[in-house]
């Protein structure tokens, strides 16, 4: 079973996964250190596993939406909140494969969907995060169309986050990446419509004066 594999190899993993971690660092000539996810990520997973009837986990979407938090803290961008979880994946899938282990198709499906899980709250809480604070740096004068053309911005960022996670396979196209997507092109579209909207009545207004 996978549990019993990522509990018998749980420090291979996350020495692979901090081994990912730092030859990324290394290229982007950074010296920030990250808020590694990993070991939390895998005791929740875990325990995950156990259960008999697979179920969304409270705990890791908890945990990812903080750690999206600290990222953005920390100046990392959102493909770094990525990247990591994509460690997890990579790291039990090599060391599997090295070590000969028998895991089931169906374990690795739950393996996916927390994966999924914790991108889809890490990323939507850094489009969150970054939103209130470009929005706080607004002149109180144009705070209105700030925030607008900001929330756009981030929702097409989002959106192309959550597509380019979703092109790598490591996760499923109906699962919680998938409805960062259709979330954000959704938000994307009304606030399009919004913006056309009020640019027109100011025009007008403009025209009648």
């Amino acid at each position: 079973m996978l549990a019993e594999f990522i509990t018998t190899h749980r420090t291979g993993i996350i020495a692979r996964c901090e081994e990912k971690a730092h030859a990324r660092l290394v290229a982007a000539h950074s010296n920030v250190q990250l808020d590694n996810c990993v070991p939390m990520f895998l005791d929740q997973l875990v325990a995950e596993l156990h259960r008999d009837t697979p179920m969304r986990n409270a705990a890791i979407l908890q945990s990812a939406v903080q750690h999206g938090h600290n990222l953005l803290a920390q100046g990392f961008t959102v493909s770094q909140v990525v990247h990591e979880y994509g460690d997890i994946c990579q790291a039990v899938t090599e060391l599997a494969v090295e070590g000969n282990a028998q895991i089931s198709t169906d374990d690795f499906r739950r393996l996916n969907r927390c994966l999924d899980d914790a991108i889809a709250g890490a990323v939507t809480e850094y489009g969150r995060v970054r939103d209130d604070t470009i929005s706080r740096r607004a002149d109180a004068e144009d705070q209105h169309f700030v925030v607008l053309t900001t929330n756009l911005r981030t929702a097409i960022h989002m959106a192309r986050v959550a597509l380019d996670v979703i092109k790598t396979g490591s996760v499923g196209i109906s699962g919680s990446t998938s409805s960062v997507l259709d979330t954000s092109l959704t938000a994307a579209h009304a606030l399009v419509d919004t913006l056309l909207d009020e640019l027109s009545a100011k025009d007008k207004a403009t025209r009648t004066t």
